[in-house]
């Protein structure tokens, strides 16, 4: 998936494009579901349905950053200085809280999916590009079981629930000859 954002040209999207495929990826789909919603993310729908249709025909190629059978804490430190270029992690009393409990209940099994900064490979959106040597914080852990993985929050991430594609602004509304407020419940 390639977000597109309203600063984008074509010709960046065609660069990181070409460089996605020209590493290996099955196919790089221009997203907008940020801007349209799901009828913004259905070409890369359609794309994973058939990237997933074409994998069962042969055997998996897939492969994680760690051996799955690592500690939380070993894949997380796997991601941060393979993947990220981070020298080590951090953890908060939280987060080693957290990793103590989901492990004690058995989800230390799961793959980690990082909750992070856009901005960055760093826990630091202003270190732009691909920073090295840095110490990835690790502020929470948390787990989603039914979903089936743990999303360490790495330095300030904060977490929202999912939005609907039409905001519940537009049923407001002002009654002008009693000044009553309309649409809130």
């Amino acid at each position: 998936a390639l977000n597109r954002f309203a600063t984008d040209t074509e010709a960046e999207l065609a660069a990181v494009k070409a460089a996605a495929l020209a590493a290996g990826a099955s196919d790089c789909v221009v997203c907008e579901h940020h801007a349209k919603g799901g009828a913004g993310a259905a070409d890369l729908g359609n794309a994973v349905a058939r990237v997933c249709e074409e994998a069962r025909k042969g055997p998996s190629t897939f492969k994680f950053t760690y051996p799955v059978e690592q500690s939380l804490k070993e894949k997380i430190e796997a991601i941060a200085t393979k993947i990220y270029g981070a020298s080590g992690v951090s953890y908060s009393a939280l987060a080693e809280e957290k990793i103590a409990l989901f492990t004690k209940q058995g989800f230390g099994n799961l793959p980690i999916c990082m909750a992070k900064t856009q901005y960055s490979f760093s826990h630091d959106a202003t270190l732009k590009g691909a920073p090295v040597g840095f110490t990835l914080p690790v502020n929470d852990v948390r787990c989603s079981a039914g979903a089936g993985f743990i999303y360490p929050l790495i330095g300030d991430m904060p977490t929202i629930p999912g939005l609907p594609t039409r905001p519940a602004y537009y049923e407001i509304d002002i009654d002008m000859e009693t000044g009553k407020v309309l649409g809130l419940s």
